[in-house]
């Protein structure tokens, strides 16, 4: 019945969603922490509300655009679910910011499928990336897609690689010019690049079971799904499928290599999985499955709360 009603795309939808989020981030970072209630306090949050808003907006441009999935609201729902069921994701800033970069590099990705302004995508999404490490070190990552988005796509030519380098290079020098005018001097990339911080997720998914079931529900309903549906059969999509998986897996591979039971950066493996949970709710035979895995999205923060299992 609730699969049912996001069936086909509406209005109403993505008001539901926007109450949602409002609600959802109003809880997490005004009501459940220490707001200190001033100017640049209230600015600082609308900002972060607003990137939050923009990477909603973004998911559904990347899905309507690049038609990944029917005309529904399944994708923006499992967003919207995924965020309910991980809260912790709201409560970096930085790693808002840094998602959001990396699905405007995504949605450049994803358009190469088109053949058209690949020069123009490569530098696109390339310079997202770099913007994202600034705020994130650990979306450097981000990179095995777009690579692999050359491949996919049949660009991997050493012009597009050449692009990439320059993109690359290009906001070097765009950061350093920064730095010298505002601040007169070059920029401390150890700032930015901290490998010595860096350790690997031993205990996590041991320690915190509803963390565990999402990464299985979504290699299980995404990944495996891909392969055995007609999604792998549809030459025009398989691309961009395969372009989110990797965006997972780099997702993944962030986690893994972030500060240690860091779930913030979890965030970055919710667009991608609302997709691939939205293209499994269009091409199951089992229509209890999509009502099932909605449901439990939906009890998942009343858990929580309740018994503080995330």
């Amino acid at each position: 019945m609730i699969a049912s009603f996001f069936k086909t795309s509406k209005p109403i939808h993505y008001i539901i969603f926007s109450i949602v989020l409002t609600s959802l981030f109003v809880y997490n970072r005004i009501i459940g922490r220490n707001f200190v209630s001033n100017v640049f306090n209230s600015f600082n949050e609308l900002s972060y509300f607003l990137v939050l808003i923009a990477s909603l907006l973004t998911l559904v441009f990347i899905v309507t655009k690049n038609n990944l999935t029917h005309n529904n609201s399944f994708a923006a729902l499992f967003f919207c679910l995924f965020i309910m069921a991980f809260p912790q994701t709201l409560q970096d800033p930085s790693k808002l910011i840094a998602n959001l970069c990396v699905l405007l590099s995504l949605r450049r990705i994803v358009s190469l499928n088109n053949k058209t302004n690949i020069a123009k995508k490569l530098l696109d999404a390339s310079l997202w990336v770099c913007l994202a490490i600034l705020f994130d070190f650990f979306s450097i990552f981000f990179f095995m897609p777009l690579i692999m988005g050359l491949i996919l796509y049949s660009a991997f030519e050493i012009k597009n690689i050449f692009i990439v380098f320059c993109s690359i290079l290009a906001f070097g020098v765009l950061l350093s010019s920064f730095n010298l005018l505002v601040y007169n001097h070059l920029p401390v990339f150890s700032d930015y690049f901290t490998f010595s911080n860096v350790k690997i997720q031993k205990n996590i998914f041991q320690n915190d079971i509803m963390f565990s079931a999402f990464m299985l529900l979504t290699i299980f309903f995404g990944v495996i799904n891909y392969f055995f549906t007609g999604a792998f059969k549809n030459r025009a999509n398989r691309p961009s499928t395969l372009i989110l998986i990797f965006i997972i897996i780099a997702g993944i591979v962030a986690f893994l290599f972030c500060q240690i039971d860091s779930k913030e950066i979890c965030l970055y493996v919710l667009a991608p999985t609302a997709i691939l949970m939205a293209n499994y709710c269009e091409t199951t035979r089992y229509r209890w499955v999509p009502e099932l895995i909605i449901i439990s999205l939906v009890i998942a923060p009343i858990l929580q709360l309740s018994f503080n299992l995330l």
